[in-house]
C-alpha cells in the first residue's frame, strides 16, 4: 500500500571548498551515487536524530558540492541508495522507517533526487527496522526491496516488498531470521545474481554467519557460509575478473589465524574457500578499483585508511596505511564514489559523535592515494577534454548556444536528455580539431517537435569515454 505525504522541508545551502566540512551532528550513515541522473555523483547522509535529519549534497561537476539539509517529521537514522526503483534511470534513496500515527513503521523513498516529494510506504507492522537493500528477486525487470528488523532475540525478521511498478509495492512478506545465536539479526544485505540465472540473490550478513538466499522462478532456497568465528564485515564483487561475484568475509584477527576468507565463486552455487591472515585487517571492508589497474581492491576506514591491493589470483597485499585527521569522533562510516569526474572512486567519510568537521572528502589520485584537492580529468590522463563548456542563454526560449573549446583533436557527440534520462535530441558525432565551437539547439526533439518547459541535461561525450554535463532550463 502506498501513502504519499507532503512534509515541511527546510533548506540550508552551503558551498564546500575545503577537505573538512561541518554538516548536522550525529552523522550516522552515508551513501553516494548519481541520484539526479546528471552524470555526477551526489552524497546523502542519514543522522541519528529524534527529529530526523537527512543531508543531501549535490554535485554540479568537478567536485563542486552544495549542502542541503532536509528536516523530516520522524527519526531518519539509516539511509540507503537502492538503485533504480521506478525505471526512470536515477538511483533512488531510501531512508529508515518512519513511525506513523498508528505506531506502525513506514519506508520513505526519494525518487530521482526529488527531495521535496518523498513517498511513504506503510508496512502495517509494529517492527523496528534498520537495514535494507534492493534487487530483482522475481525477474520482472524492476527492483524489489529487502528489509531486516533491528531487534534482538528469536523474533528477528527479514522481509521483501515486491515492486508492482508505478512506484507501488506490496506489503512486506516476512520470514524469520535463523536463530543460530543471540543478536544474530541481519546487519547488511548485498543483492547480486550469484548463480547467473537472471534472478538476484540475497547475501544476508550477520556477525554470527552469512546466509545466501538463492532465487529462481519457484521462490528461494537458502545456504550459509558456516564460518566458525565472529565476522566483522563483508564485501561482494568480482575479485578474480571471471564475470561472477565472489565473497570476502573479514574476521577479528584475535579470534582466528585466518582473518580474511575469500569465497571464490566456481559456479552452480558452489564456492572455493581461500583463507589468509593479513595484519591489521578487521574493519568493515568495501570494494573498488583503487589504483585503476582493472582489479578490485578492498578498503577499510577506522582510525586510519587501510588499503589492500588486489595482486591477482585472489591474492591481496598487506595493508597500505594512510593517516587522516582525528577530531575525537566515536565512530566513522564512509562511501566510495567518483566525485571529481575522473572515473576513479573518491572517499567521503562521516564522523559520529562530534558537531564540527564531521564530513571529510578525499580525492583519489589514480594510484590509490587520497589527496585533499580534486584530481580533475585534465590532471588524470584526460588532456583532450572540451574546455569552457557553457550554455547561453540559460534559461532560454526558444534557442540556446552550446559552446566549448577543444584543446586536443577529439571526437565529440552532443546529446540532450530530460530529467528522466530519456534522450530528447542528439547531434551527430563529429571530429573536432583544436579550437572554439558552438552548436545551436532550437528547443526541439529529434522529430522536430517542440518540447515542454523544464530542466534538461546537455551531455558532451568525448572520444566515446569521457563526459561533461550541463543543466539548462527551457522557459515558455
Amino acid at each position: 500500500m502506498k501513502i504519499i505525504i507532503i512534509s515541511i522541508i527546510f533548506f540550508l545551502c552551503t558551498t564546500l571548498n575545503t577537505i573538512d566540512y561541518t554538516i548536522s551532528p550525529n552523522a550516522y550513515t552515508i551513501q553516494s551515487g548519481d541520484f539526479d541522473n546528471d552524470g555526477h555523483n551526489e552524497i546523502v547522509v542519514g543522522h541519528n536524530y529524534n527529529e530526523g535529519v537527512l543531508t543531501f549534497i549535490d554535485n554540479s561537476g568537478n567536485a563542486h558540492l552544495e549542502i542541503i539539509d532536509v528536516i523530516s517529521s520522524n527519526g531518519a537514522v539509516t539511509v540507503s541508495a537502492l538503485g533504480n526503483l521506478d525505471n526512470e534511470n536515477g538511483i533512488d534513496i531510501v531512508s529508515s522507517f518512519q513511525e506513523n500515527s498508528e505506531g506502525t513503521e513506514q519506508l520513505k523513498v526519494f525518487y530521482n533526487f526529488d527531495i521535496g516529494n518523498p513517498y511513504y510506504y506503510d508496512t502495517n507492522d509494529f517492527i523496528d527496522f534498520f537495514n535494507f537493500s534492493s534487487g530483482d528477486f522475481d525477474n520482472d525487470n524492476d527492483n524489489d526491496i529487502v528489509v531486516s528488523s533491528h531487534s534482538t532475540g528469536s523474533d528477528n525478521l527479514w522481509g521483501i516488498m515486491y515492486n508492482m511498478g508505478n512506484r507501488e509495492f506490496t506489503d512486506p512478506v516476512w520470514y524469520e531470521c535463523p536463530s543460530q545465536a543471540p543478536n544474530a539479526h541481519f546487519t547488511k544485505f548485498i543483492c547480486k545474481d550469484l548463480d547467473n540465472n537472471w534472478y538476484d540473490d540475497i547475501i544476508a550478513f550477520s556477525f554470527a554467519n552469512t546466509y545466501i538466499y538463492y532465487f529462481d522462478h519457484s521462490g528461494f532456497s537458502v545456504d550459509s557460509l558456516n564460518y566458525e568465528v565472529v565476522a566483522s564485515g563483508i564485501a561482494v564483487d568480482d575479485f578474480d575478473n571471471d564475470n561472477d561475484y565472489d565473497i570476502i568475509v573479514v574476521h577479528w584477527p584475535i579470534m582466528t589465524q585466518d582473518n580474511l576468507k575469500i569465497y571464490e565463486n566456481i559456479g552452480n552455487q558452489e564456492f572455493y574457500l581461500h583463507t589468509y591472515y593479513i595484519e591489521d585487517l578487521w574493519a568493515e571492508p568495501k570494494s573498488c578499483d583503487l589504483n585503476n589497474d582493472g582489479l578490485i581492491d578492498i578498503l577499510t576506514v577506522g582510525d586510519e585508511i587501510k588499503k589492500y591491493f588486489n595482486e591477482g589470483n585472489l591474492n591481496f597485499s598487506s595493508s597500505y596505511i594512510q593517516d587522516y585527521p582525528d577530531y575525537g569522533e566515536s565512530s566513522v562510516n564512509f562511501t566510495l564514489s567518483d566525485l571529481d569526474g575522473n572515473s576513479i572512486d573518491d572517499l567521503a567519510i562521516i564522523r559520529y559523535g562530534i558537531s564540527e568537521n564531521n564530513l571529510t572528502i578525499l580525492f583519489n589520485n589514480g594510484e590509490g592515494e587520497f589527496v585533499e584537492d580534486p584530481v580533475g580529468c585534465d590532471e588524470f590522463e584526460i588532456k583532450n577534454l572540451a574546455k569552457q563548456f557553457s550554455v547561453f542563454p540559460n534559461p532560454f526560449n526558444p534557442s540556446t548556444e552550446i559552446s566549448f573549446s577543444v584543446e586536443e583533436d577529439s571526437h565529440i557527440k552532443v546529446s540532450i536528455y530530460n530529467t528522466k534520462g530519456q534522450l530528447i535530441k542528439n547531434f551527430e558525432e563529429e571530429f573536432y580539431n583544436v579550437g572554439d565551437y558552438s552548436i545551436t539547439w532550437n528547443g526541439k526533439d529529434n522529430s522536430d517537435n517542440d518540447i515542454p518547459s523544464g530542466i534538461y541535461l546537455i551531455n558532451l561525450l568525448i572520444n566515446d569515454r569521457y563526459q561533461l554535463a550541463k543543466k539548462c532550463v527551457l522557459l515558455k
